[in-house]
């Protein structure tokens, strides 16, 4: 933290970056909900002797004020901080830490988008709006975000972008994503040059554009496929998935009935993808059908992988992700900063501090997360008084190399 590029002037610092930085960082994992309640969290003792050890300050007196922090990012490289939550994975992946979870040898990264909490004037030149049907004008923040997604429960986030209304006069949901793809793309690129991934994609993407930019990245990439993603390849596909018969597997789960058919190349502009179909049939309730278009190769050895690790992975990311993101304390929706670039970086410590709680509640740290503190909610609340009440001891053992539990 404190290699990042300092964008205040040095003689007149007194708390140092990875102060700062770990002050928003545990502002979001102790569930505090805004900067004003963590001005009154940081008044005991034992708090601002446990963040001197965090951030290796010994010698301070005080906890920085959260406007020092709301200042220093409104003047922060947005790059920089992102690299720092790019290192993360990066850290993992060299540990071997997230292999259990690979699909093929591949990363299961899905990409979707949410909105992050509205305004009702500009915050910032160029912050996306809408009308309203009363005639007011909404102005709002808007992420698309990738996240590695893992059947135990984690959504790892590796990367984001911010959207724009991008040319249009009012904002357009589907046309702001597919033009914010791209630049994600070139930043999971960028980030991650040489780490093989799997998108997992909403019908919006399943296009020939964004085909043929994942084919240029050899990467993998799992969409769901509905008639009116590509009018005229649905029905084809359907045709080639009954001509081949041969490409047929039933499998019996625990409480349901799978039986998959595929269609093997497909045309779509100058690419052959495979089509999965997977008719889910309950012991009670609903039947429910999936479609997935995929570069996999498909055979009866990995269909049901490619559906269950995959495209029906792809879900976890508004679950796991956005939804305890915006309602399991997080508190996404609060408008931690009003300008630009101090917006961004309390969303990105805010993807940090998840990150770090999904690392300690689904690791080996902890053995049982509901005999020890029962919910996320309390790990915080738990979290909370020890870092106001207990001083972190001197000589603290580290817990070694932290494991995840097996898929």
């Amino acid at each position: 933290m404190n290699r990042l590029p300092d964008p205040r002037r040095s003689e007149q610092c007194v708390y140092s970056q990875a102060h700062l930085l770990w002050m928003g960082i545990l502002l979001f994992m102790m569930h505090l909900g805004s900067r004003r309640q963590m001005r009154y969290e940081r008044l005991s003792q034992a708090f601002g002797h446990n963040m001197a050890a965090l951030s290796r300050q010994a010698a301070l007196e005080f906890v920085a004020d959260p406007d020092t922090l709301a200042y220093y990012a409104e003047n922060l490289p947005i790059d920089d901080v992102e690299k720092l939550l790019a290192s993360m994975t990066t850290g993992l992946i060299r540990m071997k830490a997230l292999d259990p979870f690979r699909l093929y040898g591949y990363f299961p990264i899905a990409i979707d988008g949410t909105q992050v909490c509205t305004f009702d004037h500009e915050p910032w030149s160029g912050c996306p709006h809408r009308k309203l049907s009363n005639g007011n004008i909404q102005y709002f923040s808007y992420v698309l975000d990738a996240k590695l997604l893992t059947p135990c429960g984690m959504a790892l986030t590796l990367a984001s972008v911010m959207l724009t209304n991008e040319g249009n006069e009012l904002f357009d949901k589907q046309d702001c994503e597919l033009k914010a793809f791209p630049r994600l793309v070139e930043k999971l690129h960028s980030l991650f040059p040489r780490t093989p991934l799997c998108l997992l994609l909403d019908g919006l993407y399943a296009n020939q554009n964004t085909i043929r930019l994942i084919e240029e990245m050899r990467w993998t990439y799992i969409a769901t496929f509905k008639e009116g993603s590509m009018p005229e390849r649905f029905p084809e596909a359907v045709t080639l998935a009954g001509m081949q018969q041969q490409n047929r597997l039933t499998v019996q789960q625990p409480a349901v009935t799978q039986r998959f058919a595929w269609a093997e190349a497909l045309p779509v502009a100058e690419f052959a993808p495979s089509v999965l179909f997977c008719h889910e049939q309950p012991g009670t309730g609903d039947v429910t059908d999936y479609v997935w278009l995929t570069n996999f190769h498909l055979c009866r050895n990995n269909v049901e992988n490619i559906a269950n690790k995959g495209g029906r992975l792809r879900w976890k990311i508004e679950n796991e992700g956005f939804n305890v993101q915006k309602n399991n304390g997080y508190e996404m929706e609060h408008p931690y900063s009003e300008h630009a670039n101090g917006f961004r970086i309390f969303y990105i410590l805010l993807l940090i501090a998840h990150y770090i709680s999904q690392m300690i509640l689904h690791g080996n740290l902890i053995k049982s997360l509901c005999t020890t503190f029962f919910s996320a909610k309390n790990f915080a609340r738990r979290l909370a008084e020890s870092m106001r009440n207990y001083r972190v001891p001197a000589d603290l053992a580290m817990p070694g190399q932290v494991r995840f539990y097996p898929p």
